[in-house]
């Protein structure tokens, strides 16, 4: 009896410690509307840059060189926005999750590891995709976002909600499959940007109702 009390005892302390080195606190409902304006963002690009876009678009602009001058404008701007848009819901909702746990949101030593983990390879392949678009390269942007958002996931999933990991790796192999693949980089996109969170958000918020 005594030895049953002692191993309940040594796993209740493992998993507190484990809860302690893990920011848990991600809102499902922030996850999967990431999800939904990442589809959205595609099917923008896709209206905008397809074969209607671009005719109205040279007709507005009468040459190629401006017309992709516009184009490589448009796409960093509004990355830059989608990026910030998302992060921003991401954060403000694990906020408001955090809270209503009744668990501390502070940038303290577990929150710093996450963020260091994850930021290092997302800005590795921000840059490096900047620097494609800059240079006219377009051809693979969409499966180095995939790869790299992967890495980062996979990077940070240790400090983290497990599943994130698996996130990561489906991330991971969508970017490498569209390395082969030399047209719908859009749908790629859309899969592993959108369709996968609004699963993964799904998945959350059923996960936090049953606990």
């Amino acid at each position: 009896m005594e030895n049953r009390d002692a191993l309940k005892d040594i796993k209740d302390i493992r998993a507190m410690m484990e809860r302690s080195s893990r920011f848990t606190a991600i809102n499902g409902w922030g996850v999967a509307a990431v999800g939904v304006m990442a589809i959205a963002a595609a099917w923008v690009a896709a209206s905008l840059f397809g074969q209607e876009g671009a005719g109205w678009l040279s007709t507005l602009y009468g040459n190629t060189s401006m017309l992709m001058a516009y184009k490589t404008r448009v796409a960093v701007v509004g990355s830059l926005l989608l990026v910030a848009v998302c992060g921003s819901t991401v954060f403000l909702s694990s906020m408001a999750q955090a809270r209503r746990r009744g668990l501390t949101f502070a940038f303290d030593a577990t929150m710093r590891r996450l963020v260091l983990n994850f930021s290092v390879p997302l800005l590795a392949g921000g840059i490096l995709c900047l620097a494609l678009v800059l240079q006219g390269h377009y051809g693979l942007t969409s499966s180095i976002m995939l790869i790299f958002y992967g890495l980062a996931l996979i990077n940070g999933h240790h400090f983290s909600q497990p599943v994130l990991g698996v996130l990561g790796y489906a991330e991971l192999a969508l970017g490498l499959a569209d390395c082969f693949v030399a047209t719908h980089a859009l749908l790629f996109w859309g899969v592993g940007f959108g369709l996968l969170h609004i699963l993964l958000g799904l998945y959350l918020i059923v996960k936090d109702r049953r606990s």
